[in-house]
């Protein structure tokens, strides 16, 4: 095992024995984390690592039941976030605690004094210091996500933070802004601060960070130099396992393809020009979803033509009708347009047409629209397919379970029966329950949203390998995803969603991520 690396200068934060329970559940079994000074260091772990929950002490936000925290050599005691700010440590999470109709200057002051400081101002040196371009006087829910995300930073900044905790910083992020925020971590460290990123994206720490620990389990199991290690050693590490191999954007590449690309013998891995509709087994003309008196539309003229084998990556920055789209190929939403799958109109037939036809659908929000969370696993299972295991107008409950046990055993799902109601499962299992339920059905079209966020490297890759498992059997997929680094690995294609409008489509060898991101974020369009 590799031991803590020694600093030349004392550490700035020094957390040792940190001890955390819920309930039975041990999330941190003694940890040791040092960040030095002038530096950003990269805090890695899988689904349930607890480098989070290691932060979230930091913060203030739960109280350690064991364990000494020292920044600057001081001892201090943090049981509440105005603890944590007063020591100098500020944290920015995935979600953003803002209020929307608030400027940006009012987000930031929120809960501080104010008397004889010029906030605009102080707003605009900050802004200018650290490379984090925001006007102090915009309402903050006409912003987009990434402006947002300064606006947190900011916020910590004029607190002032020393050590600055991103909690996923860039999970909804284009290259460009993932650039512009690298830029602006380097610029606070310049200033004498350090940084703590919180991530899973192993490119993006070797890229960035000058150091990286590596938790499994609740427990802290190494410290590394950045140069002195691989993706391939972190992934290992991460996953506790023999090493992983990982590709150039850092993605997982299951050992099922056999090497580092991804397998081209399917169907539908043309890689190369638009599917023409005359070969396609998946046509869309002209699908619109309106809303409101006015009819505005929320997803405008689609037009989508799908070979068998063929994967389709939608990217696109979130909020741009990604969720209405995926419902409207699906058939979970009114539509006008026309959908034809195997020379069948689906567009206004109802959802057991749609079932049938084997359109699965695999949402974004796993625990609302995925599962019945009170449910148990079998009866989650069987969510759509009731009709399949009837017998004389009864469901037969015996093959269900066999199928259930089945399910566990070849998709990895770790719970106790089959009988464990869903949500009690991790973030990661659940989604395993879902995909069992998805390809169980031998499913013609597949749409999935977003279905790895949240998860760690070894789920990730077990997603990617069903997925490519899938496409090679013929299925039609499409992959509707905020993470350019998932679309770029999975699809064949990549076309762009914008304002509910698809634009562009090329090949996944000839894309290029900032081409991308230009287009996600409205330039050219």
């Amino acid at each position: 095992m590799t031991t803590p690396h020694p600093h030349a200068a004392p550490p700035l934060l020094q957390m040792s024995g940190i001890t955390k329970a819920f309930g039975p559940v041990l999330a941190l079994d003694g940890v040791d984390f040092t960040v030095a000074p002038r530096q950003i260091h990269g805090l890695l772990g899988g689904n349930g690592a607890g480098k989070t929950t290691l932060m979230n002490v930091l913060y203030g936000l739960y109280s350690a039941d064991a364990g000494t925290i020292t920044i600057d050599g001081v001892p201090v005691t943090i049981g509440s976030p105005r603890d944590a700010i007063a020591a100098g440590v500020g944290m920015v999470h995935q979600t953003f605690l803002q209020v929307d109709v608030f400027t940006v200057a009012e987000n930031v002051v929120l809960g501080t004094s104010t008397a004889g400081v010029d906030v605009p101002a102080r707003l605009r040196e900050l802004s200018e210091r650290f490379g984090l371009a925001v006007d102090p006087t915009a309402r903050v829910a006409d912003l987009p996500v990434g402006v947002r995300q300064r606006v947190e930073i900011l916020k910590a900044l004029y607190r002032g933070a020393k050590l600055l905790i991103l909690d996923e910083p860039t999970t909804n992020l284009t290259p460009q802004e993932v650039d512009a925020l690298f830029g602006s971590m380097r610029a606070i460290v310049d200033e004498g601060m350090s940084v703590v990123l919180i991530t899973h994206k192993i490119r993006e720490t070797m890229a960035v960070c000058d150091q990286m620990t590596v938790m499994r389990d609740g427990r802290w199991v190494a410290t590394l130099d950045a140069a002195r290690t691989s993706a391939d050693d972190l992934a290992a590490r991460m996953i506790g396992a023999a090493p992983l191999a990982v590709d150039a954007a850092g993605v997982p590449v299951p050992q099922s393809t056999g090497g580092r690309t991804r397998p081209t013998s399917r169907p539908g891995a043309v890689g190369a020009a638009p599917t023409d509709a005359s070969a396609a087994r998946l046509v869309v003309r002209g699908l619109t979803v309106t809303a409101g008196a006015d009819r505005a539309p929320l997803v405008a003229s689609v037009d989508i033509a799908l070979a068998p084998g063929e994967i389709l990556g939608i990217a696109g920055v979130a909020g741009n009708g990604q969720v209405e789209l995926a419902e409207a190929l699906t058939g979970c939403r009114p539509v006008s347009g026309s959908l034809v799958l195997d020379g069948q109109e689906l567009v206004g037939r109802p959802t057991a047409t749609w079932l049938d036809a084997g359109v699965v659908y695999v949402p974004e929000d796993r625990q609302r629209d995925g599962i019945l969370p009170g449910a148990d696993i079998t009866e989650n299972l069987v969510l759509g397919s009731h009709r399949r295991l009837a017998r004389r107008g009864l469901l037969d409950w015996g093959r269900a379970r066999s199928d259930a046990a089945r399910a566990i055993d070849e998709f990895s799902i770790k719970t106790p029966s089959a009988a464990t109601a869903c949500g009690r499962l991790s973030g990661g299992n659940i989604q395993r329950v879902i995909l069992a339920r998805a390809f169980g059905r031998d499913p013609s079209v597949l749409l999935l949203h977003n279905p790895t966020r949240g998860l760690d490297i070894a789920s990730t890759a077990f997603v990617y390998d069903r997925v490519r498992r899938a496409a090679a059997a013929g299925c039609s997929v499409i992959l509707i995803s905020e993470d350019l680094d998932e679309v770029l690995a999975l699809a064949d294609r990549v076309r762009v969603v914008y304002s509910g409008r698809l634009v562009g489509d090329v090949p996944r060898e000839s894309a290029d991520p900032y081409a991308l991101g230009r287009l996600m974020t409205g330039v050219g369009v």
